[in-house]
């Protein structure tokens, strides 16, 4: 009997049904796993379109930081908060994963890619980050890549297709890849100044020292330890710099935010909540905003705050009554202000804000690491009061000038001021967050304290050849 079965398996014909019989079988595995992920956010094929769009401006009964989808039997998700979460969960212990993503409107080898973009481009892909997957994705991959990556939640996706000018597109792409695979986003027009492995995020002694020289800024309810070193045992999870720290009473003439992050380059964990509840602000102000979305909208948000969601609501306008909030016609609404509260550095420093002022309210045990505060302008160690050099005019652009206000406004609020950001010179922690001196990703900028590009913070450098205050489809790596 076994001489027969060796003999049946030995031949070419059972091989062949062997191995198709083990492809059928794994298909099929495929398959029911995806249709099981699927059902837990929708039990019926119709239910999509009642998924439930939580505002990211009123969570301040939700731990963020700790927010993690649980799918029960009976508890399937239907709110996006949930789904993303489910879909991407964030692992804090994680490495940064090496990976370089850029976009442009072809590809590296076409004829059409621009010379000068291809000498920036090299400096991410070639021999100074040697162990990065380098990733360049151009207009034809990007459809077909969100549709893989964001099946379990397609009403990003749609979002991101009902979006009416490609500035907004390319702002959402860079968040939708960070937080699905992780890495390093940069412009097409940014130069790597120094390697990648060489960044503080990257650097554990640079970490280590950073931690334990200095001590941790009590908040409100901090309850932690003095004793912190092991709570920066892994890299940060996300990792932004400094776009703009205008020092000037006209600031908003000029700014979305008196402090506002950069995101021409990002460097994130996969999952990172940040980028969750920046993606899903994005989609639902997408979906309420645009005409005709395809989903029944209102059954959708939380109507106790409509206002929310309309972009048209934000910043300036919200209280202009001349102005026509909910006529909305998709491309005419593409005023600066749009861009930047819609996708733009305005809501991306918006909801930074947001999530840390929410983990300041919500734990207990969020490690604030500023090395401003200990610091003279010139990088010296302060044995003088910071009350006293205050009084004194000592500190002008110092983060010390404003000790008073964020020691104030943490310990009597939990409530992270723009201040704890001004006029840095070192990275900052809060929690896994590293925040980047203006001098990091703007070097040679030639205002607002950004040094030289051969500084020691001096990280990458954005050429501003695609400026969408000229153009706004020149650097958004999307055709028209």
């Amino acid at each position: 009997m076994s001489r027969k079965l060796t003999h049946l398996f030995a031949t070419r014909k059972s091989k062949t049904i062997i191995v198709a019989l083990l492809l059928v079988y794994s298909l099929l595995s495929f398959h029911l796993s995806n249709k099981r992920l699927v059902s837990q956010f929708y039990p019926s094929i119709n239910d999509n379109r009642k998924t439930l769009l939580p505002t990211t401006s009123h969570s301040q009964d939700i731990d963020l930081r700790k927010q993690v989808a649980v799918n029960r039997k009976k508890n399937q998700m239907h709110n996006l908060r949930d789904q993303l979460s489910f879909a991407f969960p964030y692992d804090p212990q994680s490495p940064i994963p090496k990976r370089v993503w850029q976009t442009w409107k072809v590809s590296t080898d076409n004829n059409d890619f621009p010379a000068t973009f291809r000498t920036y481009q090299k400096t991410w892909s070639g021999s100074s980050s040697p162990h990065y997957q380098y990733s360049l994705v151009p207009d034809d991959s990007i459809i077909p890549l969100l549709e893989n990556l964001y099946s379990p939640v397609p009403l990003v996706v749609k979002a991101f297709k009902l979006m009416p000018i490609n500035i907004l597109k390319a702002d959402f792409l860079r968040y939708l890849l960070l937080f699905a695979r992780g890495g390093v986003y940069s412009d097409i027009d940014t130069v790597l100044l120094k390697p990648i492995d060489t960044w503080p995020s990257q650097n554990d002694s640079w970490l280590s020292d950073m931690i334990n020289t200095n001590k941790p800024i009590p908040y409100k309810n901090w309850k932690g330890s003095p004793h912190t070193s092991d709570k920066i045992s892994h890299q940060p999870g996300l990792v932004i710099g400094i776009e703009a720290d205008p020092d000037r009473d006209d600031w908003n003439d000029h700014y979305a935010r008196r402090i506002q992050f950069c995101q021409w380059t990002i460097q994130a964990k996969p999952g990172h909540p940040i980028l969750r509840e920046l993606i899903l602000n994005i989609t639902a102000t997408t979906l309420a905003s645009v005409q005709h979305p395809g989903v029944p909208i209102n059954e959708m948000i939380d109507l106790r705050y409509e206002k929310d969601y309309n972009v048209n609501y934000r910043l300036k306008r919200r209280n202009d009554e001349n102005y026509k909030h909910t006529e909305l016609k998709n491309s005419d609404n593409i005023e600066g202000s749009d861009i930047m509260d819609w996708t733009g550095p305005g809501i991306f420093s918006d909801i930074i804000f947001e999530y840390m002022n929410n983990a300041l309210q919500h734990n207990n045990d969020i490690l604030l690491v500023n090395p401003n505060l200990n610091k003279n302008d010139d990088g010296s160690g302060s044995t003088t009061p910071p009350a006293a050099e205050a009084d004194s005019g000592a500190m002008s652009k110092s983060t010390r000038k404003f000790y008073k206000k964020i020691s104030e406004s943490l310990q009597a609020s939990n409530i992270m001021p723009w201040e704890f950001f001004g006029f840095l010179k070192e990275p900052v922690i809060v929690d896994d967050v590293m925040v980047l001196p203006i001098t990091s990703f703007s070097p040679g900028v030639g205002h607002m304290e950004a040094q030289s590009s051969d500084d020691k913070m001096a990280f990458v450098e954005h050429k501003f050849k695609g400026s969408w205050k000229d153009d706004v489809d020149k650097n958004a790596g999307h055709k028209s």
